[in-house]
């Protein structure tokens, strides 16, 4: 089994991008392959790490998460990234954490339920992690777009 994608793994990337639930047998009747081939070259693309998964997007706000804030982070010093993005792992609001260069160090979103909430989670989780100098926070007023590169 090569390491490298080939434009058959992209296209099969590029259907599944677009509906990680869809069938292999769908998938393989679009491609005009066989269902084993794309059983054989997803395998494959996870070993490899390509694919980590399959998730559901989901619309916070239609079940009580009405806000969504962005973190920029600022470190006391650098070499504390690590550590620091190991403990905002912990705080279950926070779904994605991206170590950053330019202004912040560390560029983080989370979800909370309301303001209260939010203050909450910020107040006592994010704040007391060692390691913090300071935090700005930017709150979404509204998603437009979430969507995956296209694999041409």
């Amino acid at each position: 089994m090569k390491n490298k994608l080939d434009k058959v793994d992209f296209e099969i990337l590029g259907l599944l991008s677009d509906n990680a639930q869809m069938p292999y047998t769908e998938v393989a009747k679009k491609l005009s392959i066989s269902p084993g081939t794309v059983h054989a070259r997803t395998k494959k693309m996870k070993t490899l790490g390509v694919i980590k998964g399959a998730t559901l997007n989901l619309d916070y706000s239609k079940i009580g998460w009405k806000m969504t804030v962005f973190l920029g982070v600022y470190l006391r010093e650098t070499i504390l990234y690590k550590q620091v993005i190991d403990e905002l792992m912990k705080v279950p609001e926070i779904v994605k954490i991206h170590h950053s260069t330019g202004k912040y160090d560390i560029f983080a979103k989370m979800h909370a339920k309301d303001s209260m909430h939010y203050r909450q989670v910020y107040q006592e989780a994010v704040l007391t992690i060692e390691g913090i100098k300071g935090v700005e926070s930017f709150m979404s007023v509204e998603e437009n777009m979430s969507r995956h590169i296209e694999f041409k």
